[in-house]
């Protein structure tokens, strides 16, 4: 795999008139989260800050900065023991980033177990509508190539300045997709159209 420097992945994105970092995974503690943290300590006005990094990957956070905003999400709780199925799981801690789609009773204690750790983290449960799907799309600065997923993807974008994501939705039988998560998309794992949105749009350091 080719390792990109900071230097490869920071460029000028003129119409927020600051820097993007494009690394495109953000996790806590990789490298992309590093570069980002580089950038501030340099005193770069950059997106994505730590800031908002941990707004968009922690999920119960996302949920309720993307409602405080006025956008459709899911009902959500935080529980680290008894959810009720049908529902989506994310376990809040930083070094599990699994989720799992939980739709009958019987999984329960199960899954509950796992995603814990022994009931020793909390998690974060969506609950599914009847006839609900996850869905997902790709998002790059804030463009989405499904029409479907255009707005949602322009609003997150100006919500949380993510430059490259996969999210997670939850697809109703009827009405808007609503957001779910924020997952890493690696800009080594960028299309070929995405990367030219991308050279198209922002200036790299001479």
């Amino acid at each position: 795999m080719v390792r990109l420097r900071l230097e490869q992945l920071i460029a000028y994105h003129e119409p927020s008139g600051c820097y993007l970092n494009l690394a495109g995974d953000y996790d806590y503690l990789t490298t992309g989260y590093y570069f980002s943290q580089q950038a501030e300590a340099d005193g770069m006005r950059v997106h994505p800050t730590c800031k908002e990094i941990l707004d968009a990957y922690v999920t119960p956070l996302f949920l309720e900065k993307a409602r405080l905003a006025g956008l459709a999400v899911p009902e959500y709780y935080v529980t680290n023991d008894y959810f009720e199925p049908p529902v989506v799981i994310d376990p809040i801690n930083p070094f599990m980033s699994r989720h799992a789609v939980v739709r009958k009773p019987s999984q329960q204690q199960r899954m509950a177990r796992s995603l814990t750790r022994n009931f020793t983290y909390a998690m974060c449960c969506q609950e599914l509508p009847d006839g609900a799907r996850v869905g997902w799309f790709r998002c790059v600065l804030g463009r989405s190539a499904s029409p479907r997923y255009r707005e949602l993807a322009a609003a997150l974008w100006n919500l949380f300045r993510i430059p490259i994501a996969r999210v997670r939705v939850i697809v109703p039988p009827a009405g808007i997709p609503l957001p779910s998560a924020v997952y890493p998309l690696s800009h080594q794992r960028l299309h070929r159209r995405e990367l030219a949105l991308i050279h198209r749009e922002v200036q790299w350091p001479t």
